[in-house]
């Protein structure tokens, strides 16, 4: 026997079969047509629709225009006629919405990596630095020990910036990783510490080519000329080169005025990638002024020292400075006049230049401190002792300068102290005396021939080497163009510059 049904049961079961296929068709078409039925006796309802439906227009000329107004909404369906209505027993499995389940877990959130500088303060280590961002023990530890072994017995100074690259990982939120972290305490060195696949760590120690390139400072006077070129980007101590080698030639007093323009080319020392190891020495710098400009050139002789002379191979040192500071305003001259706080006509025995207070004060010559202290009403005082004949003082200063005490000897150009207003004095100034024979003259007065020139074999690399520094004051790139910040680091290892502009012959 076979389960088969016999051929007069196969019709039925066709039937059956055929039925259960188109039932859920039939039912979607009854719910469309009672959908429709609701909308035909809501439209008869509405006795201006039905009163326009009965009513034919007399003409076209007698239409006018109908205003159709919103039926009110219908009341909503309670459960009573839910149960009385053709709906009932139907089943809308497709318009149900799935409750969330409220026992399932949030999606973890992804690992996520992030940059962190931390500052090494007093009392400070890496070991503690890194535990107070909650950087696993074990980790700290293995962080800890091999840098030490690259830094062997040297230590971080306070204050030194310690780079870190690090991740959040989704099953241990508030226990970060350290996948890097570098320490650079000299500009050509720096030691890295990376996180391995296997989580132990490994340390390396870069090191970074350090080459000279040329670049050049302008800028336009506003205040002081040292404050000036500071402000437009030039170290301070090149600026006090370029004023000590310019004041031999420069009265500051009579020459300097606010808005004269100032070009300084400076030689840098530079990485590899980009950071300067030394802000710049000085090598040539231009002044103008309103009748003339004055230009020096950095060169050393064959057997001699470094020293500035102008183009035409002339030194500019002279025996003494027309004036021992960056000032500009000549306050009171050389001569009698009436005192500003005794009230009675003296002998003023020197010239006041007003400055402000802790200007720098620069030895007018070499030679001997004879005095520096307290003097009376000329306050802080300073006495160089020159030759046997020719000394020069200093007066009204708020503080020595470095070293500075009776029986040291002093060069040309050093700063033997700071303008002040001790003694008496009705503002911050320099009291400024030149003495011939223990008598005071005019400072202003006197008369300096140059020292020397250059000649012989050192004529020819001079010249060539003040060519190059000319064009250069003009074509250099400006310093604040080339120091801007270097781009962020990446993994990959730092690309070499282009070769460096150096200096020839010098």
């Amino acid at each position: 026997m076979t389960d088969f049904p016999s051929p007069s049961d196969r019709p039925k079961a066709a039937k059956s079969t055929a039925f259960a296929l188109f039932r859920p068709v039939l039912v979607a078409v009854g719910v469309i047509a009672l959908a429709l039925g609701g909308l035909v006796l809501s439209h008869r309802s509405n006795p201006e629709i039905a009163g326009l439906d009965r009513q034919a227009p007399a003409s076209p000329a007698a239409l006018v225009p109908v205003v159709l107004v919103d039926p009110e909404p219908a009341p909503p369906l309670t459960a009573a006629e839910f149960k009385g209505s053709a709906f009932q027993g139907l089943e809308l499995k497709g318009f149900q919405m799935k409750p969330p389940d409220p026992g399932a877990e949030p999606e973890p959130p992804a690992s996520d990596r992030y940059e962190l500088t931390l500052r090494l303060e007093r009392g400070d280590t890496v070991e503690k630095m890194l535990a107070d961002i909650d950087v696993p023990e074990a980790d700290r530890k293995q962080i800890a020990e091999k840098l030490q072994k690259l830094l062997k017995k040297k230590k971080l100074a306070t204050g030194e910036t310690i780079e870190l690259l690090m991740q959040t990982m989704p099953e241990q939120p508030d226990a970060p990783r350290v996948l890097s972290l570098s320490v650079r305490p000299q500009p050509e060195r720096e030691y890295i510490v990376s996180r391995k696949d296997d989580g132990s760590y490994e340390a390396e120690e870069k090191t970074y080519k350090v080459s000279p390139r040329i670049v050049r400072v302008e800028g336009e006077r506003d205040g002081s000329l040292q404050q000036s070129g500071i402000k437009a980007g030039a170290p301070s101590a090149a600026m006090v080169e370029f004023i000590r080698a310019m004041s031999y030639d420069v009265d500051f007093q009579r020459e300097l005025k606010q808005g004269q323009k100032f070009t300084v080319l400076l030689e840098q020392l530079v990485t590899s990638d980009g950071l300067v190891t030394h802000p710049g020495r000085l090598l040539a710098g231009e002044l103008r002024l309103l009748k003339r400009t004055v230009t020096v050139i950095r060169f050393r002789p064959q057997g001699g020292a470094d020293g500035f002379y102008n183009p035409q191979g002339e030194s500019v040192v002279r025996s003494f400075l027309r004036t021992p500071m960056d000032a500009s305003k000549l306050t009171s001259r050389f001569g009698m006049r009436e005192h500003p706080i005794l009230g009675f006509s003296a002998l003023h025995a020197g010239v006041d230049f007003s400055a402000a207070s802790g200007t720098p004060i620069l030895a007018a010559g070499t030679g001997k401190v004879a005095m520096a202290g307290f003097n009376g009403g000329y306050g802080l005082y300073v006495k160089l002792q020159h030759t046997q004949d020719v000394a020069t003082a200093y007066a009204h200063m708020s503080r020595l300068g470095p070293g500075i005490k009776p029986g040291v000897s002093v060069r040309q150009g050093q700063v033997i102290g700071f303008v002040g207003s001790t003694g008496m004095s009705t503002g911050p100034h320099l009291h400024y005396e030149f003495h011939r024979g223990g008598r005071p003259v005019n400072p202003l007065a006197q008369k300096f021939a140059m020292r020397a020139t250059v000649g012989g074999k050192d004529l020819a690399r001079f010249q060539a080497l003040t060519r190059q520094y000319l064009n250069q004051m003009k074509n250099a790139p400006a310093a604040t163009d080339m120091n801007k910040p270097a781009p962020q680091k990446t993994s990959q290892a730092p690309k070499e510059p282009a070769t460096p502009q150096v200096a020839r012959g010098d």
